[in-house]
């Protein structure tokens, strides 16, 4: 602020004002766009104008004294006055809990956020300061906006009304406390007008949000179905998904990554939990990536008996073609496929069959006598020609051989639509010693918990595989699980007594491929990790050359039957390909 003081024993008027000016030092203050102007009567200043340079002319205006002179102050100075949570509200920057006053929230004035300022005597946009005087001491750990300021404490949750019509002024708070559950240190979270926050000791997470019928803020906890994914633990860190799934994501003190499905407004919440394969979440954050939110994990894994901390992201589900599939943890990609304008042609054939050598010519350098061994592969609507390369002529020129015969689409025909496939994969230190999934081309490769596949392990930060690839994943493998519930029925007499027997289930699947099931989980997964589990068997008819297609249709299955108390449904995938369940249909004896 610039304070000018100037007197005269003259009474100022319109022919001969008194006029007062300043100087400024710009280097200390900057450049002010306008200056209030006051006069002093009676031993009370009142504001007599605004000038928009440094003078202003006198003209012998009364004072108006309901508009004094702002009183400056600094209220975050000295050890142990500095705030540890912040939010805005009603266009003011609030701050709340110092260490000598954890109780105590400061308001600025109104659109201006920097300014502390107060005025004699009180005005509307003034600052604002108020403390919370409760049952006990109400440390602020969080502030936010819920049509109006709601502050979460150690002790309970407070609702500043402000005046009838909601505004907070320095002569209406209206500070009322609905709770008294206590928050924790991590933020909350706004997902559809409710906070989700976690309350104190760190384990339990509830909701608040406006209740119209208590005319009040009221909540529930959101764990108390699920609450075995809690007990015993506490959330260490979290972040909200809201694109394209909305997904509440928790880091848990046991390295656990867990999950709330949350549709507030259809009254959905549905809790998961993601064992990292190898790995011990420590933090977790969502960013937006185009037209949906990533999820990106902070990981700790033990690579080669050398502890390591990973950045990884939670892949898209988002996909067009089953070879951009990423089931696994901890995964990287190889992909050949071409990207530029360099073309390649097939020539030379006779019968152009499988058995024939072929020259494959691009129009640029591209190939080095390193690529014998390897594949261009050649794509038109959907065929695929694997031209593995058995000589090397030149940078534009190599001898092939194609694994069927050629279309004649591609025959002597330049063509864009290709990618340059491998065997041999390095730059995979960081899974140095681990055995690793392998999806390439929409196949699965390697799938270290079915025995089905070869077994692959990471040596010298490569792999090398038996056929060549154009779309190469490799990363550590992890198992999916569902099990349904004990059944029963809310119509008619329970069933929870009966014994049941259910030899058969239908699913109902979206983008589905590879589902094994059962009437319960294996004994021990170390040993076999589909004992008494049956696979859903989806191709009947398709080309073994091609991936299998994925399934968005009613999948039936009998399963092994046993009778049983509970009748439930047990699922599992456990290769790295994707499994979506819409809905579960046991049948049988009960």
């Amino acid at each position: 602020p610039v304070f000018t003081e100037v007197s005269s024993s003259a009474e100022p008027t319109a022919a001969a004002p008194i006029v007062v000016s300043w100087q400024v030092n710009t280097s200390a203050t900057g450049v002010a766009s306008e200056y209030n102007i006051y006069k002093e009567t009676n031993g009370i200043y009142g504001q007599v104008g605004v000038a928009y340079g440094t003078s202003f002319d006198d003209i012998g205006i009364q004072p108006n004294t309901i508009y004094t002179p702002p009183s400056f102050k600094n209220p975050y100075v000295g050890t142990g006055n500095y705030p540890s949570t912040v939010t805005f509200i009603q266009q003011r920057l609030a701050f709340g809990n110092t260490y000598n006053d954890p109780e105590q929230i400061k308001l600025s004035r109104t659109a201006n956020f920097k300014n502390f300022t107060q005025s004699s005597p009180s005005q509307s946009d003034d600052s604002i300061t108020f403390t919370m005087a409760g049952r006990e001491v109400n440390a602020v750990k969080s502030m936010l906006d819920l049509g109006s300021l709601v502050i979460l404490t150690t002790g309970g949750e407070w609702n500043a009304k402000g005046d009838s019509a909601g505004i907070l002024k320095p002569t209406d708070i209206n500070l009322k406390q609905y709770s008294y559950n206590g928050s924790g240190s991590l933020p909350p979270i706004v997902i559809d007008g409710a906070a989700i926050f976690l309350q104190s000791r760190g384990s339990i997470m509830r909701d608040l949000s406006y209740n119209y019928e208590v005319a009040g803020y009221s909540g529930n906890d959101l764990t108390i179905f699920s609450s075995h994914l809690v007990d015993k633990y506490t959330i260490t860190d979290w972040a909200y998904q809201q694109i394209p799934q909305s997904i509440l994501w928790a880091a848990r003190s046991d390295g656990v990554l867990l999950g709330l499905t949350m549709v507030r407004n259809q009254q959905v919440l549905a809790w998961h939990r993601h064992e990292i394969s190898g790995g011990f979440v420590e933090n977790v954050t969502v960013i937006p990536d185009g037209n949906e939110d990533m999820v990106y994990l902070t990981v700790r894994r033990t690579i080669n008996g050398l502890t390591k901390r990973y950045i990884e992201r939670l892949t898209t589900r988002q996909i067009s073609d089953i070879v951009d599939s990423r089931f696994m943890d901890s995964c990287l990609t190889y992909d050949g496929r071409n990207t530029g304008s360099r073309t390649m042609t097939l020539s030379g054939g006779s019968t152009w069959a499988y058995d024939e050598e072929l020259t494959l010519t691009a129009s640029s350098s591209y190939f080095t006598s390193l690529e014998v061994g390897n594949a261009i592969h050649l794509e038109y609507n959907g065929d695929i020609i694997r031209c593995t390369i058995q000589a090397y002529t030149s940078g534009t020129v190599v001898t092939v051989t194609p694994h069927k015969t050629v279309p004649s689409n591609l025959r002597s025909s330049a063509t864009t639509d290709w990618s340059r496939a491998v065997d041999i994969l390095s730059g995979l230190w960081h899974l140095e010693g681990e055995e690793v999934s392998v999806f390439g081309d929409g196949f699965v490769v390697a799938s270290p918990n079915n025995d089905s596949y070869t077994g692959i392990t990471v040596s010298n930060g490569s792999i090398t595989l038996e056929k060549a690839y154009s779309v190469i994943h490799v990363g550590l493998p992890y198992i999916s699980d569902i099990e349904t519930l004990d059944i029963d029925t809310p119509e008619g007499e329970s069933k929870v007594d009966l014994e049941k027997n259910i030899s058969r289930v239908t699913l109902y699947t979206e983008d589905t491929r590879g589902v094994w099931s059962g009437g319960k989980p294996p004994t021990d997964d170390s040993v076999d990790p589909l004992e008494g589990l049956t696979e859903f068997k989806i191709r009947s008819t398709e080309d073994y050359d091609s991936p299998v297609s994925l399934r968005s249709d009613r999948m039936s299955l009998n399963i092994q039957p046993e009778w049983n108390s509970n009748g439930r449904v047990f699922l599992r995938q456990i290769d790295p390909i994707p499994m979506t369940i819409l809905s579960i249909n046991p049948s049988g004896k009960f």
